[in-house]
């Protein structure tokens, strides 16, 4: 069944999440996903909250969303195979039988992890890994990078892996998810250019800090798999983007760089591209060359715009990313052009207007308001919006603080949201007692 993730998600819902079992999912209801036997809304349905749609997530254009961090159990509403802990949808609700593997004998679209029934055999996805709810016996087996405790390949991060099966683009780290021969598809992004990184975008499998566009690489959730985790505010060059103003660079507030990158799209009618800075020097918020941080020398560029050799102007934000910061001493104040939180005087988050461009909010957004990054968002909800956005709303509050959050002694981290240290510091140190100016995370050595 799938376990508790509480992360840093793109996707995130206050419900449960994890990876797919091979035991059928929770016929009861009792766990994982959406109860059994319930109707709920399947993806695209109109909602006003979470706890009206199967994914526990409404996204802000009143949509009920898909999250590949949770799922149904059988008897719940679906509109896909990887919508059920099963990962078989039968006819528009979760089957109680785990879908047939790869080259199995198949029925129905429905009875297959592939989603693909033809000549009554189970037409596999990919031939290079093992998508969704196939067995496994390593996670090497699977386009995920997670084989879990009952031998199946299921989801390892807040979105699906390029080549593992999706349903919708949204689903997907890369924000694409190209069609395949029945119900399902397989996950990929977009490629319009040369950038900085090639593949390391937010939620991508990662080894290293050096394998991430955001330069932090760290484990996601109880599941454990090393994931490249979002930069706070802008999207930093090599990552997804809808527009420019998405990208650290797009906007046109008067940072530092400011028109120096934009959304790459292979077509213009693409709904998501690469944030790319194809000439010219990084803007504010990108990242950069940083020496002996946590995760030990960033290989990023040494061309911050608002200090030729940096010359101290790369400096690591509250989550410990190497990112460009030109203001000097200085500080934007609430409703000003910013790029992160760094920007904003006395701490106050980065967040989107509803245009999506990002000025500095007067404190933590609480439920219902704007967000770029799950730490924009009062401790213990979660920021929800769609892979390449800026712009998504806080809400699912739990009593625990999620990664990037507010903590302390009293206010604790979720269950894999990382450790309470002081923000910032270089080495990294715990909170002490009593201590203040702590968040949530926990950066890989």
């Amino acid at each position: 069944m799938k376990s508790l993730g509480l992360a840093i998600v793109l996707l995130a819902a206050a419900a449960c999440g994890g990876g797919h079992s091979g035991n059928g999912g929770d016929a009861s209801g009792n766990g994982d996903g959406n109860p059994g036997g319930s109707a709920c809304g399947v993806f695209g349905a109109a909602c006003a909250q979470g706890d009206t749609c199967c994914s526990g997530i409404c996204d802000p254009q009143g949509g009920c969303a898909p999250n590949p961090a949770t799922c149904s159990a059988a008897g719940a509403s679906c509109s896909a195979n990887t919508d059920c802990c099963t990962v078989s949808c039968e006819a528009g609700v979760c089957s109680a039988t785990q879908c047939t593997a790869d080259d199995g004998t198949c029925g129905s679209d429905g009875d297959c992890c592939s989603g693909a029934c033809q000549g009554s055999a189970c037409t596999p996805l990919s031939t290079s890994c093992h998508t969704d709810g196939n067995p496994c016996t390593g996670a090497g087996d699977c386009c995920s990078g997670l084989c879990d405790s009952a031998h199946v390949c299921g989801p390892s991060s807040f979105c699906v892996q390029n080549g593992d099966a999706c349903a919708h683009d949204a689903e997907c780290c890369g924000g694409i998810c190209n069609p395949g021969p029945g119900g399902l598809g397989t996950c990929t992004q977009p490629k319009p250019g040369a950038t900085d990184c090639t593949a390391g975008i937010d939620g991508a499998l990662c080894g290293t800090c050096g394998d991430c566009c955001s330069a932090l690489c760290a484990p996601y959730g109880q599941t454990g798999v090393n994931v490249c985790q979002p930069a706070e505010g802008c999207r930093v060059d090599g990552d997804t983007c809808r527009k420019d103003t998405d990208c650290c660079g797009g906007g046109s507030g008067g940072l530092p760089g400011d028109g120096n990158v934009h959304c790459d799209k292979d077509n213009p009618s693409d709904p998501v591209g690469v944030c790319r800075n194809p000439t010219g020097c990084d803007p504010e918020g990108d990242t950069c060359h940083f020496l002996n941080y946590t995760c030990g020398n960033s290989s990023k560029r040494n061309d911050c715009c608002a200090g030729p050799g940096n010359s101290g102007v790369c400096q690591l934000d509250p989550l410990g990313v190497p990112r460009c910061f030109g203001l000097g001493s200085g500080c934007q104040m609430a409703g000003s052009a910013c790029a992160d939180s760094s920007d904003c005087c006395s701490g106050a988050p980065c967040v989107p207007d509803g245009s999506g461009d990002l000025h500095c909010g007067g404190g933590c957004s609480g439920d219902g308001s704007a967000c770029a990054n799950n730490e924009d968002c009062c401790s213990g909800a979660q920021c929800v919006f769609q892979p390449g956005q800026t712009f998504g709303t806080c809400g699912g509050s739990a009593t625990c603080s999620q990664s990037g959050q507010a903590c302390s002694d009293t206010q604790l981290c979720c269950a894999g949201a990382g450790v309470c240290d002081v923000a910032g510091s270089n080495p990294v140190t715990a909170c002490p007692a009593g201590g203040s100016n702590c968040l949530c995370y926990d950066v890989i050595q």
